[in-house]
């Protein structure tokens, strides 16, 4: 069976455009020999629709584009969209099988992860019933995303009661005992996805061995059509395919056969003849695939916002270098402006390092001097601090001098403002709200600062973008003279060593400890997390690439007594 994957990148809201785009893609795949395609998860409504899917006139809108979809469809396909359902909420998650113009079924979705990023109990009814379709004599199974990781070794898999998709499908087609039954109540199983990339998430770094343990459950090869692109802070790899578990494949051993990664892709697979290992697309490539994922971020947040061009400003260090670079790479360097702001106590390395970066990318550069907008500042305050030593009020005015200049440029030119700090600053609020905070989009904000140097590295592997100098150089916020990081903060591998234990794995100051780190550093940075929360809470929207990422993923209540041993 010759069955067509159409690996889109869609868009929110835009009923007009994924129709397009799916209808494009199944055109061309009935051109390369596609007898069937399938469509990632809601690609026609666009994913995450979030709140939208509450509005009635979205799911009305949602049925009436699969309607027009379905009439100029030039094979059968299996679609995500948003259906009207008959339960509390009002809507479901849900795939149409179309042939002829027509939907001839329809599966709804059952389960609803509620964790991290995911809220799908907020906005969808559950679906209680499998979905089977004959096809040419074929018989093929329908899931959607999370109906299928509920296999033991998949942690989340414990959340769930009651009907679970994928153990109901064993059911049909093994005995109590283990067996196979004599006669499978089908033959294949789909699933149409959205699955969030992060390093850490095994159902993406390790989704090709796992996917093929989903084909050895219910004993039939899998097809997966997975999401591509960039939805706000969610990242989508692709890296759709065919699977076959040793126990199915006819050569005993697990095989796959995957469509690109980060980026929109179609394929015509045969998940009854697929060859050993074909592809690399459910592999994780370390800090090649966090580049691609940012990149794609970059992209996908600027175009589906409505802007071609960005700002940012450029401070010759590596935070403003890196994410200039990923910006130049994602939009194009005629659609990036780097502008340096000097003030009275910038060093001579600052604006030099800027300029050269801004040569070697090819981006467009100017400098507005802010030395006036803070002296200005100052003498309008001067009456009122009057008896008061100059402190961190001071050094922030700077901060927000930067800030008031490139909101201003931002709107006057009509680019994106992006903001450049790193998940370690945004940690412990190492940063100045309303200043090197602004921003629509913070790239690398889910990005600890020894990652930024390695992401940094790995940019100049070929090339040299980002001057050497920024890269060796000790990281200064260059707020008073001759500041560096390491005056407030400790050694940023200890910070992020630190970090990484706290945040994403949450454990406790006293287990932090026994893991070696000094319980003075500890507790200090802890208490630097704990105190920040509203700071992070302003933030600009970031590119979650970590198990746990500041935002949706993550949510504490902001007034709070402070307690670092929890």
């Amino acid at each position: 069976m010759k069955i067509g994957i159409g690996q889109i990148d869609t868009t929110p809201c835009d009923f007009e455009g994924n129709a397009k785009k799916i209808l494009d893609a199944a055109e061309r795949l009935k051109g390369m020999g596609a007898e069937f395609a399938l469509f990632p998860e809601l690609a026609l409504v666009g994913l995450s629709p979030k709140d939208l899917a509450l509005r009635k006139a979205f799911v009305s809108q949602s049925q009436s584009a699969l309607e027009s979809l379905a009439e100029k469809l030039p094979l059968p396909c299996l679609i995500g969209y948003i259906r009207k359902s008959g339960g509390p909420i009002g809507a479901h998650n849900s795939a149409a099988w179309i042939e002829n113009g027509k939907v001839v079924k329809i599966y709804d979705k059952a389960l609803m992860p509620n964790y991290d990023v995911f809220d799908e109990p907020r906005t969808f009814d559950s679906g209680d019933s499998d979905c089977i379709i004959d096809f040419k004599g074929l018989r093929i199974a329908v899931t959607i995303c999370e109906d299928i990781w509920t296999l033991d070794e998949v942690s989340t898999s414990k959340r769930y009661s009651g009907y679970k998709p994928l153990q109901s499908l064993r059911a049909q087609n093994f005995n109590p005992d283990g067996t196979p039954k004599a006669k499978k109540a089908f033959d294949l199983l789909v699933n149409i996805s959205a699955s969030v990339f992060s390093k850490t998430n095994d159902n993406v770094r390790k989704s090709g061995a796992m996917l093929c343990r989903v084909s050895d459950y219910v004993g039939v090869p899998l097809v997966w059509a997975n999401l591509v692109g960039g939805n706000d802070d969610l990242i989508f790899a692709g890296g759709s395919g065919a699977f076959a578990g040793a126990g199915v494949s006819k050569s005993g051993m697990d095989e796959q056969k995957c469509l690109k990664k980060f980026s929109e892709d179609m394929r015509v697979v045969d998940p009854f003849d697929i060859g050993a290992r074909e592809g690399d697309g459910a592999d994780y490539s370390s800090i090649a695939d966090i580049h691609s994922a940012l990149v794609l971020g970059i992209r996908d947040f600027v175009r589906k916002s409505g802007f071609s061009k960005v700002v940012l400003g450029l401070s010759g260090g590596i935070d403003s270098a890196l994410v200039a670079a990923l910006a130049a790479e994602a939009l194009g360097p005629k659609n990036v402006l780097g502008v340096a702001m000097p003030s009275a106590i910038s060093s001579s390395h600052s604006v030099a390092d800027a300029l050269r970066l801004a040569e070697n990318l090819g981006i467009e550069y100017r400098k507005v001097p802010i030395a006036p907008i803070v002296s200005g500042a100052e003498d309008a305050l001067s009456e009122i601090f009057a008896g008061f030593k100059a402190d961190v009020t001071e050094e922030n005015i700077q901060s927000r001098a930067r800030g008031l200049t490139l909101m201003a440029i931002s709107n006057k030119f009509g680019a994106m403002l992006l903001s450049t700090g790193n998940k370690s600053e945004c940690a412990v609020g190492y940063c100045t709200l309303y200043g090197d905070t602004c921003g629509a989009l913070s790239p690398i904000s889910d990005l600890y600062k020894t990652e930024v140097y390695e992401l940094s590295k790995y940019i100049n592997r070929g090339k040299t973008l980002i001057p050497q100098n920024t890269i060796d150089k000790p990281p200064s916020a260059e707020l008073r003279v001759g500041q560096k990081d390491q005056d407030s903060l400790p050694p940023y591998d200890i910070l992020d060593g630190i970090l990484r234990l706290y945040i994403e794995e949450m454990l406790p100051q006293e287990e932090i400890c026994r893991r070696g780190y000094d319980k003075a550093v500890v507790s200090d940075v802890i208490g630097k997390v704990e105190r920040n929360e509203y700071k992070r809470k302003q933030f600009a929207c970031g590119i979650k690439i970590s198990s746990l990422a500041f935002g949706t993923g993550r949510r504490m209540p902001l007034a709070r007594k402070i307690n670092t041993h929890i």
